[in-house]
């Protein structure tokens, strides 16, 4: 394969491959481990994702930070509750399938895990004006599958206090917290305490960080579910990969196919799951 300028393959840890770009005024890492985007900046700003100084790049374990995929199920596995949480696909070894470039932008076509009749792909475009990214999901079965998902972003921020996600408001949601149904405030929603919250609504969102006076604007694709998780302190003190102190440093807001939003292929059927990002100066 021919790759085009300013793409680069290294190495992320021992049989991990980490493919690298650079672009006028911006660059991205993609690891081969989860097919997972792990970081995105433009010169002179703050980063776009968090990443975990103590994420573990091990074939079987997840990295923590970034955008996992969770594939082909969200959450525990709906019949199995010996199958690890959140799918297989973020634990496994993809393979760069195509990579090219239009101008300052780059594409790039990853193939991942097959699991029983189903398998994965992923498409990321990566350019000075954000990043976009489609998880395709096909039945080769004869038989219909059902399929959850989500891109679970990390965003970084400044300070979980500077935070105001908008575009959410009065949606119903399942709290897993609590374990109920609930409905979002009418205001902006703020990050108070562990929230893990699967809600109901394909809407944009607009994530406000005031701190860093940056806007982020989330568009979904094939999605009727956003995600919200943060651990809070005492849920982060008990994740070995993640330093005590940097829940603060991340809110996770995920473009999914959670609970009842479960897609079913019919055999020889797909479905794209995207999400589209783009931030900007908030004055």
């Amino acid at each position: 394969m021919i790759y085009p300028q300013g793409l680069s393959l290294a190495e992320l840890a021992p049989g991990v491959g980490l493919i690298e770009l650079a672009g006028a005024g911006f660059s991205a890492r993609l690891s081969l481990l989860g097919g997972q985007l792990l970081d995105y900046r433009r010169d002179g700003e703050a980063p776009l994702f968090y990443l975990s100084p103590q994420a573990v790049y091990q074939p079987g374990k997840a990295i923590r930070g970034g955008v996992p995929v969770c594939w082909p199920w969200f959450g525990p596995h709906p019949s199995d509750a010996g199958q690890g949480a959140h799918g297989v696909a973020r634990q496994q070894l993809w393979t760069l399938r195509e990579a090219s470039r239009d101008g300052e932008v780059f594409h790039v076509k990853l193939d991942g895990p097959r699991h029983g009749d189903l398998t994965a792909s992923l498409a990321c475009r990566i350019g000075p004006d954000g990043v976009a990214i489609e998880l395709v999901s096909r039945n080769h079965g004869a038989q219909p599958q059902t399929v959850s998902a989500a891109l679970h972003s990390y965003f970084a921020v400044s300070d979980i206090d500077n935070i105001a996600l908008r575009g959410l408001e009065g949606a119903p949601a399942h709290d897993k917290v609590s374990g109920e149904r609930v409905a979002l405030p009418q205001q902006p929603f703020r990050f108070a305490g562990e929230v893990d919250l699967v809600v109901y609504s394909g809407q944009a969102v607009t994530l406000d960080d005031s701190g860093w006076r940056r806007r982020l604007r989330i568009d979904s694709q094939g999605s009727a579910t956003s995600v919200l998780w943060n651990p809070a302190p005492a849920k982060a003190r008990q994740l070995a990969d993640l330093p005590d102190e940097d829940w603060r440093r991340f809110v996770c807001v995920e473009t999914a196919n959670a609970g009842e939003d479960a897609r079913s292929l019919l055999p020889g059927a797909s479905h794209t799951l995207g999400c589209r990002l783009h931030f900007s100066r908030a004055d």
